[in-house]
This record gives C-alpha cells, structure tokens and sequence, in this order.
C-alpha cells in the first residue's frame, strides 16, 4: 500500500494510525501477484484520514494519516487527498527536477572527496610533508566529516526548516570552506577547512533520502534510489580522473577552486529554482499565510497538532534519533556496517591506486587518474543491472512467497556484493605484487565497482522503505551514513602499512578473506531472516 504521503524524518511520530497493530503489519503487506501494492494484510485501506478525526491519547507508532484542513477544528492541511501542493501529488516533471538538482549535489560532494587525491604528491612537497599517514588523511578528512555533519546538522535541522534552505545553505558553506583549502599555506590550516568543508557541507547526502521520501511513492522508490546513488558512487570515480590532469596542468589548488564554483552555483540553484518538499515545513508555511488571510491567529499545522516540543528540543531530538536506532535496531546497525565496510574498502583503492600506478607502473599525474575508469565502469553495469531490476525482482520474490511483500526482498542483491569484494581485494592484490600489465590492475575495480551498487543502492531504499514511514528516514539514512563515512576517513590510513609489511599480495587476500567471512554472514541473515530481527526489534527513539 502506497500512503498518500509518505513519512518523512519531520513528521512527529505521535500523529500515528491506530489501524496498526505491530511492526509487522505496518510493513509485511499482502498483494496480488500483479499489484506492488493493491493491498495491505493489516487491513488498512486506501481511505485518506483526516487527523482531526483520530485524536488518540496515546497515539500508537506507525505511518501518519493524510493531514486534511478542517477550519472548524482549527486545522490546516491538505485541501484534498489530490491536492496538487502536495509532493506526492506534484506532476512526474516537477517532481524530477527537484531529484536532478538532489542528484547532481550529493555527486559534487563525493567528487569532493578524491578530486584532490591526485594532487598528494605536489601538496607534500609544497608544505614539506612526508609523513604518509598525514598525507593519506588529507584525502580523506573530508570522509569524516560527511559522516558526522548530516547527524549532528542537518538532518535535525531539515526537521525545522525544510530540505529545501538546509541543503542551500549546506552547499554555501560547502563553497566557503573550499576556499580556505584553495588558498591554504600550512597543512594545519588545509586539514582544518578540509574537515569543515565535509561536516557542513554535506546535507544533501543524507537529506536526499528524505526527499524522495516525501515525493515518491514505495514502489517508485527504486528508480528515485538509483539516481540519488548515482552521485555517492561516481563521484568519488570521476574525481581523480578530472583531479589527475588539472593538478598536473593547472595544480592542485585549482581543483579546490572548481569546488568554489560549484558549491557556490548550487546554492544559488536552491534557493532560487528548487521547491521545498518537507510536508511539515509546506503547511506550516501554509499555516502562517492562513493566519494572515483569515485574521485567526489560533490555527495550527495538522501536522502539529499532537506535537508540543520546541526547537530546542526538536533538535535534540533529531540528533538523537540517529544513535538510538543505531543502539536499538539491528537492521540500521549491521546493514550500516555492511555499507561500511564496503566504503572502506572503496577508499582504499582510491588512496592507492594513483600511487601504485605513478610508482610502480612509472604513469603521469594525469594518466594515473584515468586508472579509475574500471572502477567507473563496474559502478555503471552496476546501476544498469541493479537499479534496473530492483524493483522487478521485489515482485518477483513476492508472487514466490505467496503474495506476500517483505522490504528484505530489496536485500538479495547483497548476496552478490559479499562475493565481488573479495574478488577485487585478492585481484588487485596479486596483480600489483605480481607486476601485471597496468589493464590487469585496472580491470581488478570492476568487481569493486558493481558490488558497491549491489550493496548501497538496495540498503538505502530498504531504509528509506522500512523506516521512512515511521518518519524515520533520514535518521536512518544519518546512521548508517555515519558508520560508512567514518569507516572510509579511517581504513585509508591502515592499508599503507598494511601492504608494507605483508605485500599487496597477502594485503589484499586478507582484506578479501575478512569481506568474505563478514559481508556474507550479514548478506545471509538479513536477507532471509531480516524480518523477524525487524519485527522483533521495532524502532525505538
């Protein structure tokens, strides 16, 4: 079943439907095998509900009910379950331009991450640094800071103020904070900007998934999803493509500069063509304009109505939220772990890779970066084959169980993800030790790159599917964004050492024994026995 509206992370979790029983109901629904959603086990229909209607003193958790206008009781919401002012009822044009704008933000911050990685190496030797581990974290500083910004900033403040003006700002900031790295003259000062630059400068990685959440339908999600993963994982590909050629042309401050131009064109584009998508912020501002035009300063936000907390505590609340499912939940704490240990592992054929090939294989700054496009590639096939069948095989999988549609269904893919990394790591491994033709090495990320979208872009729609409608999904989205991102910032550092003392060859088998053993143990589990752990463990913030 497809709500009208479906949760997003602002919506207060006490405006709830008593129709719902249990956590399994509110996500194990009976279909037909021709239907994605032509009906719910639980018994709850189609009917829109206003909220006025179901005053509960004690409202149970679960998905909201369509927010209706009733002046009589001092309410405004929606005009009508099709009311066009309404994200889930915007025309498909509307609703994918504002994803494009989403999409093309969350790829200019991860190419953020690695366009300068290419650059190291003048970096070092303008500032006199040798200290590798130094070096490596200068790359991946700003990975940090991608995943503790979203947690601590923005998710909680696109509660109060909307997607819209959150991700503007976060890309303003994002601008300024590139130019303290363009025109940095100490490493101290460099690392500094760099950290801030990713931890305010990130909101779209995470509020994204709030978007799609408030303009997508659960059977839409899948398409919206792959767009919205396209940046994470090829933005961190095309960096030191681009990186590689303008530090060995123009330099490495001219990489920083680029960002300058584009953060700063973003922020622009935000605030002036794309519409806000948070139904909480649209009727408060709706709310706010009724007061004026009916003189009735009483009115309230439906959405409001059983909601009593002020920002100060709103924003706590937020921040939170994200570290309580992380504590309470299974399915966001392992499935976040797997997307971490899937990050770390990219990470560290980025901060390798260009070294490896201007070292050993004797390439130019520039050459060296093309190296990527087989990381590239596999990210492409990747997309094409998952992104394209996701949604398919859900259907599939649940005319095989009887008509009954798990959100764990989206999860099978991981199966083929906890294969394909270790593959990578022991190829990679191998062919650098062994000193294989350069295409030996580059072909060794094409498995990298089609297990990253088997593994993210299936957890991402299964969190936004399973805990959006708890209006959760940006918290979830927070949480395991922050497991991830610490994970890439910090494995970099170890792989240096790492290949030193026992080679790329047993360096690589070992990463790819360790993958092997953990991603498949969780891919397992979840995938066939995540809703029981969901059920048993609903979310608890």
């Amino acid at each position: 079943m497809a709500l009208p509206v479906d949760s997003s992370d602002s919506l207060p979790l006490s405006v709830a439907n008593p129709a719902l029983s249990s956590p399994k109901e509110a996500v194990s629904e009976k279909m037909s095998p021709d239907s994605a959603d032509s009906s719910d086990s639980s018994g709850l229909s189609e009917t829109k509900v206003d909220v006025e209607a179901q005053k509960p003193k004690a409202p149970p958790r679960g998905p909201p009910p369509m927010p209706l206008t009733n002046l009589e009781k001092g309410l405004i919401g929606w005009e009508s379950p099709d009311d066009p002012e309404n994200p889930m009822n915007w025309t498909v044009r509307r609703k994918w331009r504002t994803m494009s704008f989403v999409a093309f933000s969350t790829f200019m911050l991860p190419l953020a991450s690695t366009l300068f990685a290419p650059g190291v190496a003048d970096v070092a030797a303008e500032f006199h640094e040798t200290n590798t581990t130094i070096l490596t974290f200068m790359v991946s500083i700003f990975v940090l800071g991608f995943g503790w910004g979203p947690m601590f900033f923005h998710a909680p403040l696109s509660e109060l103020y909307g997607r819209k003006y959150v991700i503007a700002g976060s890309n303003l900031l994002f601008a300024i904070f590139n130019i303290g790295c363009a025109w940095a003259n100490s490493v101290n000062t460099f690392l500094a900007c760099r950290f801030l630059g990713g931890l305010l400068g990130c909101a779209s990685l995470v509020v994204g998934g709030g978007v799609i959440s408030d303009m997508f339908k659960r059977e839409e999600m899948g398409g919206a999803s792959s767009v919205y993963a396209l940046g994470p994982l090829l933005g961190p590909v095309v960096g030191p493509i681009i990186g590689g050629f303008m530090a060995e042309r123009v330099g490495w401050r001219w990489t920083f500069r680029l960002l300058l131009i584009l953060g700063a064109c973003m922020s622009v584009i935000f605030f002036a063509f794309v519409d806000e998508t948070n139904p909480p912020a649209l009727l408060r501002r709706k709310t706010f304009k009724k007061r004026k035009e009916l003189g009735r300063p009483e009115l309230i936000s439906a959405l409001d109505e059983f909601n009593t907390r002020s920002p100060v505590q709103i924003f706590w609340h937020g921040i939170s939220r994200p570290l309580a499912l992380i504590a309470t939940s299974p399915a966001v704490m392992f499935l976040g772990l797997f997307m971490a240990i899937s990050f770390a592992y990219l990470y560290i054929f980025l901060t390798t890779v260009a070294g490896v090939f201007t070292e050993i294989y004797h390439f130019s700054t520039g050459t060296a970066g093309l190296s990527y496009l087989g990381l590239g590639t596999g990210l492409m096939a990747g997309l094409f084959a998952v992104g394209s069948t996701n949604d398919r095989l859900v259907q599939y999988l649940t005319k095989r169980n009887n008509g009954v549609r798990l959100p764990e269904f989206r999860l099978r893919p991981l199966l083929l993800s906890c294969i394909l990394f270790p593959v990578a790591m022991i190829w990679y491994g191998w062919a650098v030790e062994r000193r294989a033709h350069w295409f030996a090495v580059v072909a060794s990320m094409f498995p990298l790159g089609f297990g990253m979208v088997a593994s993210m872009l299936p957890i991402q729609t299964y969190l936004v599917e399973v805990y959006g409608r708890y209006g959760l999904a940006a918290s979830a989205m927070a949480a395991g964004n922050c497991l991830r991102m610490t994970a890439g910032a910090f494995f970099p550092l170890v792989a240096p050492t790492l290949f030193h003392n026992l080679g790329y060859s047993w360096g690589g088998t070992l990463l790819g024994l360790l993958a092997l053993v953990i991603l498949t143990s969780m891919a397992i589990t979840f995938s066939f026995f995540g809703h029981k752990l969901r059920e048993r463990f609903p979310p608890k913030v």
